[in-house]
């Protein structure tokens, strides 16, 4: 698996890398989390209304989920390096196209570039880093990897509502411009060739109609918030989109799968991709419908948002940072059960405690289910790479970030549908409901990490 020989000199490279590789993790992070807080600001500098402008947190992560394995695919295929450094520079041209833009038209294309870009980034430098580290530091590196990607949600919004005050929204986008660009200069020297498996043909028109049965269906899922189930806006992607998905089942070769057998098959890439999935459920419906709870029966403002959700995006970073330290002194099947359990507890004190309880008690649930969810996002990404072939590594991160994303959005869903049936969208016996659900998916991620016992930590 290692391509740096660990020697002094290569080790210091080594990490020097990571944090090269990290770079462009943080630039999305920030961006991703920080626009969150900008819609009303767009909307009316665009002239749109700000729930139209939340189209752009929308098209960003459909772009995003739907071209994750023809990427993985692809660097997989013809190697990580280049596709790493064709995403930091797609990631640069359209975080200029939304810094400069003066219709939302344009800004929404921009987005959609970002989404694709971040898909790249997200998948390549993950894919680097299975074959630059050997099996004792890659946890290190994963842990220090998702921290800091932690770390750009944790100050995002900060960081966006402070850049908006001081000059405004577009500023905020250029911020990106200069990480990116260090970042590609850096990337360009350190990161080495990486292994690639130019025998195992590209399936294009297959991976593309999988594209397009994805991003239907998380596009129909996302749309359930807005319009409900049975809303055109809702049934029409998602018809689209499992339309696509059924083609894929018969254009597919019998003799050439789609997702390999070393992957899909690996013991310890289904038990991390599914922890990982039940972790995204109980920690979306936490980081996506408490906050709407807080400001629409709290009352609390934006801006208090930002500083709120601290309580629970920098011990994410700290979790994340500290899981390969506890993988490598107390195995993976520790991490993450441990991790799952406290973002289970975490998530059982926000649903006793309720929005309505002194913020205390509050940013104490937001916090121990913040840390759990930093350990087994860090810990599961570690798991399910493991033991894949580094080859295939490109692969295997982009089926790992594409059931994650598909997990969230469903997760999302399904709790804003069932919130909506007791007492409207914003109701806290709803929020209760749809918390102790997720509470218990999470919990279920105990059970499965035992499988790992089975394999070598």
């Amino acid at each position: 698996m290692t391509v740096i020989a660990p020697s002094p000199v290569s080790s210091v490279r080594m990490w020097v890398t990571l944090i090269a590789l990290s770079a462009p993790i943080l630039a999305l992070s920030v961006d991703m989390n920080g626009v969150v807080v900008l819609l009303s600001d767009i909307g009316g500098d665009l002239n749109v209304t700000a729930t139209a402008a939340g189209a752009i947190v929308t098209v960003a992560s459909v772009a995003f989920a739907a071209p994750l394995l023809l990427i993985g695919r692809a660097a997989d295929r013809f190697g990580s390096r280049p596709l790493l450094l064709w995403g930091v520079a797609l990631f640069w041209v359209a975080s200029a196209i939304c810094a400069f833009t003066q219709s939302f038209s344009l800004l929404m294309v921009g987005r959609t570039l970002q989404g694709v870009a971040s898909a790249c980034c997200l998948t390549t430098s993950l894919a680097a880093i299975d074959a630059i580290f050997d099996r004792r530091r890659q946890p290190i590196a994963v842990g220090i990897w998702g921290g800091i990607g932690g770390l750009g949600g944790a100050v995002g919004p900060l960081i966006a509502a402070l850049i908006a005050s001081m000059w405004s929204w577009r500023a905020f986008f250029g911020v990106n411009l200069a990480i990116l660009a260090v970042a590609f200069v850096a990337l360009f020297f350190l990161v080495p060739n990486l292994p690639k498996d130019s025998t195992r043909p590209l399936p294009l028109l297959l991976l593309v109609v999988l594209m397009i049965g994805i991003a239907g269906t998380i596009g129909g899922i996302q749309n359930v918030a807005s319009g409900g189930w049975f809303a055109g806006s809702t049934i029409l992607p998602l018809v689209v989109g499992l339309l696509a998905l059924l083609a894929v089942w018969f254009l597919r070769e019998p003799n050439e799968p789609l997702i390999l057998p070393s992957v899909s098959g690996n013991r310890s890439f289904r038990v991390g991709t599914s922890v990982a999935t039940l972790s995204n459920w109980g920690s979306g419906v936490v980081m996506v419908l408490v906050p709407i709870a807080l400001q629409t029966i709290r009352g609390s403002s934006v801006a208090e948002m930002g500083w709120i959700f601290l309580g629970f995006s920098a011990p994410f970073a700290v979790g994340g940072a500290i899981s390969g330290p506890w993988i490598n002194k107390l195995g993976r099947t520790s991490a993450l059960g441990v991790g799952s359990l406290l973002l289970t507890v975490g998530t059982l004190v926000l649903v006793f405690s309720g929005v309505m309880s002194p913020l205390v008690y509050v940013i104490v649930g937001l916090a121990i289910a913040g840390f759990g969810n930093g350990v087994v996002y860090s810990a599961a990404t570690s798991v399910a790479l493991v033991d894949v072939d580094t080859k295939n590594a490109g692969e295997a991160s982009a089926v790992l970030s594409m059931i994650r994303v598909i997990g969230l959005a469903l997760a999302v869903a399904v709790s804003t549908s069932v919130m909506s049936r007791f007492d409207g969208a914003s109701g806290q016996a709803g929020l209760r409901i749809v918390l102790l659900c997720s509470a218990a998916i999470t919990a279920v991620g105990i059970p499965v990490a035992t499988r790992l016992r089975r394999v070598s930590n």
